[in-house]
């Protein structure tokens, strides 16, 4: 399986080859064929082709660092045109900056446009060629990945189900409560073995070992303490080791360039949602007495307060902070309903809704405001779900830590179930956010926000 893996790993390259060069040669018909501007240079096309060649390599290059040849792939087609997007963008700025610094007669610039909208559609073709073939040998039982579960209770069954559903790329040998060497042994054509908690000391070593001996990969979810201690860094102090445990990556440049990222994409956001924003307004002010904005106290990073911006849902005299102890009877009424799990409160047609307030819940319209929230510095494009003060008092230790960094507009949480997950789903998701975060995960984050906001799942 590993080799089978490798195998296409290593296709991808002649591949993204042929795919970007063939994007450069249909960029320099394009350039002659459709007239827009007037062609005042262009390289023959002998002396293009082989220079464009040539210059394809730093794609691979680029691609290479970005992370788009890892044995283990990836696996969202999303993330795939999000790095695609960003590696072409990459390595193309920085051809132009060679081209300016040398100052070499480039062919045309208008073959630059034409090229990089014909790469990433190329590219991903060319990728998805491959994954088709791919799974089309495993269809036939060549390359498929053998699993063995060892997991129990809620977890047992929604792991089985993940790994049933990616048919035909893996097969489940079977599932255990417990490591049992003498069964597990009785499968050499075993690929990988995934556990749905951490084991005690003396198991995990003699699973670890059975995995070492058989080049098995083994893979298990880790427990919060586990999570805690995943961001390490190791120094020296007088030729003693010290072992430093960092609360989040998000420290030193990691904060400066997620800052960034949520300055860029605040504005792009504000700019070209603007006139939605403003019908979105217009909607709510004539379906319903109010203010269009309905501002709230959220806790932001390390226990900052600060104020938290939303389109208006509800009718103003039943909204905590606008009906005075009206709205607070309601909602101690409606408490008995709640469909949420610890300090959170959330119901299914929720009476106080208005009807333009069920749509653009709905649609996580009355979330938009909420980029001038992340363009201020409050709150991120990315973390966890912004809490109540009330909401906060009720949390313990591991919850607390969702308050080491700011939270976010979207989050883990939304794309991995959203309304649906439970608190504690809630809390071990945003742990892993912040002991994992990278540029790259917020850019995944986003992507599959777009995926969750029109499938419309558990959202109301």
């Amino acid at each position: 399986m590993k080799r089978f893996n490798q195998l296409f790993t290593l296709l991808l390259l002649p591949v993204d080859f042929l795919a970007i060069w063939s994007a450069f040669l249909a960029a320099y018909y394009v350039r002659l064929d459709w007239t827009v501007a007037e062609v005042s240079y262009i390289q023959p096309l002998p002396e293009y082709a082989r220079f464009t060649a040539e210059l394809s390599l730093l794609w691979l290059a680029v691609f290479f660092i970005f992370g788009m040849y890892s044995f283990r792939g990836t696996r969202n087609l999303w993330v795939l045109l999000g790095r695609v997007i960003t590696a072409t963008s990459v390595a193309l700025a920085l051809f132009i900056i060679g081209m300016f610094l040398v100052k070499t007669q480039f062919f045309s610039r208008l073959i630059v446009v034409y090229f990089w909208g014909l790469s990433i559609v190329l590219i991903p073709l060319g990728r998805a060629l491959v994954g088709f073939f791919k799974q089309w040998l495993q269809y036939y039982g060549t390359g498929v990945e053998r699993i063995w579960l060892i997991a129990e209770g809620n977890i047992a069954i929604v792991l089985r189900n993940y790994i049933q559903g990616k048919r035909p790329s893996q097969k489940l040998l079977g599932t255990s409560g417990f490591f049992d060497a003498e069964n597990l042994s009785h499968h050499p054509e075993l690929d990988r073995v995934i556990l749905g908690s951490e084991l005690d000391k003396d198991t995990m070593l003699r699973l670890i070992r059975f995995c070492e001996d058989r080049s098995v990969t083994l893979q298990y979810v880790p427990s919060l303490t586990g999570l805690y201690t995943s961001h390490i860094t190791i120094d020296t102090l007088m030729g003693y080791p010290l072992i430093e445990l960092a609360p989040t990556p998000l420290s030193g440049w990691g904060r400066i360039v997620k800052r960034i990222f949520d300055i860029v994409l605040s504005i792009l956001g504000i700019v070209i949602l603007s006139p939605v924003m403003l019908v979105v307004a217009i909607a709510i002010k004539l379906d319903s007495r109010g203010p269009i904005i309905y501002s709230q106290k959220r806790v932001g990073e390390l226990r900052k307060l600060f104020t938290f911006y939303k389109f208006r849902s509800m009718y103003s005299d039943m909204s905590v902070g606008l009906g005075g102890e009206k709205a607070d009877r309601i909602l101690a009424e409606l408490q008995v309903h709640n469909e949420a799990s610890g300090p959170m409160f959330k119901i299914k047609d929720d009476p106080r809704v208005t009807r333009i307030g069920k749509f653009i819940r709905k649609t996580s319209l009355d979330e938009l405001p909420q980029l001038f929230n992340v363009f201020i510095g409050n709150m991120s494009a990315v973390g966890p779900r912004p809490a109540l003060p009330n909401e906060v008092k009720q949390y313990g230790d591991a919850a607390r830590r969702r308050l080491l960094i700011k939270p976010g507009a979207t989050g883990l949480w939304q794309v991995s179930g959203r309304s649906d997950a439970s608190f504690d789903d809630y809390v071990q998701m945003d742990v892993y956010y912040l002991e994992h975060w990278s540029i790259w995960l917020d850019i995944k984050i986003i992507l599959l926000t777009f995926k969750a906001v029109f499938s419309r799942k558990g959202s109301y």
